[in-house]
């Protein structure tokens, strides 16, 4: 495997990734990667560009806009269509790469990037699959879990910030990842713990959030574009996510039209490490073989 700089266009500003390529003569399937809120290229993908490049995959990871070392401002704004921008301009640029097979692009996403999935994956038949992990699929279904006291200081900060931009002043930003008690975005047991633990190595990484993005996540709702998701689906369900309900994660699979789950007993961190890490990229790879990204026994 391979890594190589890239970069592409979204939104008239600069978007930088990194294409992993297996070893062999291409033009390979490839798999476009769609991370999770606040996170960049930095946080676990490698792990699972390895796994990917091994079994013949590309993989494209890149920095949204106004994160890592992408292009934008204010910082560490987490901007909904935006990122979906993004996401099509990623698939885009793979694409028009000489080293891919523009018929075999899958997009994956995991946690918000999984909800991401299924936004952009209903608006791009084209695709060979998508796979949505651990996903965001249901924001007023995960605003409603939250603690009354906890909602109440969102909203706040979420106001505070969204005062500011309208006045032209400074972000209000809290912490992305926070124990219980914080005025964080995830504030499960151990979730900051567990975020960090996903950074692979120095990054730009802070943790941080721009606190408008609270008042837009109970209307941020991908299950209702479940059912224009042509492309095959796989929806990798941790049946003790503490952010997002199992049981709507799973829906997504029922309603899409050629859609099916596959289910571990994690939690929404414990998927990307150990045996469940393990398990589950088995299995996208397991489903990706029955797709049209398949790669053949030695051939990419």
């Amino acid at each position: 495997m391979i890594r190589i700089d890239e970069q592409f266009i979204s939104g008239g500003e600069r978007c930088d990734a990194w294409l992993y390529l297996p070893d062999g003569p291409g033009p390979h399937p490839c798999i476009v990667f769609a991370h999770g809120i606040g996170a960049i290229r930095q946080v676990r993908v490698g792990a699972y560009a390895e796994r990917f490049a091994a079994a013949g995959y590309a993989v494209l990871a890149f920095d949204y806009r106004k994160w890592g070392t992408s292009q934008g401002a204010p910082r560490f704004l987490c901007d909904i269509r935006g990122q979906h921008a993004d996401i099509h301009a990623a698939i885009d640029h793979a694409r028009g790469h000489a080293a891919i097979d523009p018929a075999r692009i899958v997009l994956f996403g995991t946690s918000f990037g999984g909800g991401h999935a299924i936004v952009v994956g209903s608006e791009r038949p084209e695709l060979a699959a998508v796979i949505a992990q651990c996903a965001v699929v249901d924001g007023l279904a995960a605003a409603v879990k939250a603690p009354p006291v906890l909602a109440l200081r969102w909203m706040l900060a979420g106001l505070a910030d969204q005062l500011r931009a309208l006045f032209g002043g400074t972000p209000y930003r809290i912490k992305l990842a926070g124990e219980p008690g914080e005025l964080a975005l995830m504030t499960a047991p151990g979730a900051e713990a567990g975020y960090r633990a996903m950074i692979d190595g120095p990054s730009p990484w802070q943790n941080l959030i721009g606190a408008r993005f609270i008042l837009r996540i109970p209307f941020y709702r991908p299950i209702r574009r479940a059912r224009r998701v042509r492309p095959p689906l796989l929806m990798v369900v941790t049946d003790r996510d503490e952010i997002c309900p199992p049981s709507a994660i799973a829906r997504v699979a029922r309603l899409a039209p050629r859609g099916e789950a596959v289910h571990f007993d994690a939690g929404h961190f414990e998927i990307y490490f150990g045996d469940f890490f393990e398990r589950a990229t088995a299995a996208m790879l397991a489903f990706l073989a029955t797709t049209p990204a398949a790669v053949a026994e030695g051939v990419s």
